[in-house]
């Protein structure tokens, strides 16, 4: 690529950074840009990690397109599902990092091709952590953020599986699911196994048909619920 489309490509990026996050086009004229030159930006694909678990903290997530989903993996490599992050939001897991905290084992695992931004922490922490602005912006997020958790976790102790299974399968809002039995569980935060047994109860009801990585919707779910 030559050097006009590189600057014309980064250019780009940096106007959707500022679209998704305008108070970081604020702090970057304030600080002689300091931040759209150091920004790194990078398209991650469906299904691929933005970074491993083990991987060095190197700066902080913004998503200028696409949505990531954030999990936490325990001792035994099973993943549950926390929040997902988009366009002008935070992964709050970079705090941990910028208060030398023990890690809480959390990644992003892109939901759809993503376009991101990782700003370096010796720029977070210079100019974004001084200012008060940022740092309102911040705690507000978390606060969405812890809100949706809680939420999430009143969800799992009053409703049962079967009804948050056949809840999600409507709210596909298709009759064809394009859909293994494992990527069901991840969105519900299940295993493979109870998933499985529970869509084969559902089948012999006549409600649906399972084929491989396919489900064909025969009958209305809502009727179950």
């Amino acid at each position: 690529m030559s050097d006009y489309r590189q600057i014309n490509a980064k250019s780009k990026y940096i106007g959707a950074l500022y679209d998704a996050y305008p108070l970081l086009k604020k702090i970057d004229e304030e600080n002689n840009n300091v931040i759209s030159t150091e920004a790194i930006f990078k398209t991650v694909y469906s299904d691929e990690y933005v970074a491993s678990i083990n991987s060095v903290c190197t700066g902080i997530l913004f998503v200028l397109r696409g949505k990531i989903k954030i999990q936490k993996i325990n001792k035994d490599g099973e993943e549950t599902n926390l929040y997902n992050i988009e366009q002008g939001e935070f992964c709050h897991e970079a705090l941990s990092c910028l208060s030398k905290l023990e890690s809480l084992n959390i990644i992003g695992k892109a939901i759809q091709d993503s376009e991101v931004c990782i700003i370096p922490f010796g720029i977070v922490e210079k100019y974004l952590m001084e200012n008060n602005e940022f740092l309102m912006y911040i705690y507000m997020d978390l606060y969405k953020k812890f809100s949706k958790v809680i939420e999430n976790k009143e969800i799992l102790i009053h409703e049962s599986l079967e009804s948050r299974l056949l809840k999600l399968l409507i709210k596909k809002n298709s009759t064809i699911i394009y859909a293994t039995h494992s990527q069901l569980a991840f969105e519900i935060d299940s295993v493979r196994e109870v998933v499985s047994r529970k869509l084969k109860s559902i089948e012999k009801e006549g409600y649906i048909k399972l084929e491989r990585g396919k489900i064909t919707i025969l009958k209305d779910l809502n009727e179950l619920i």
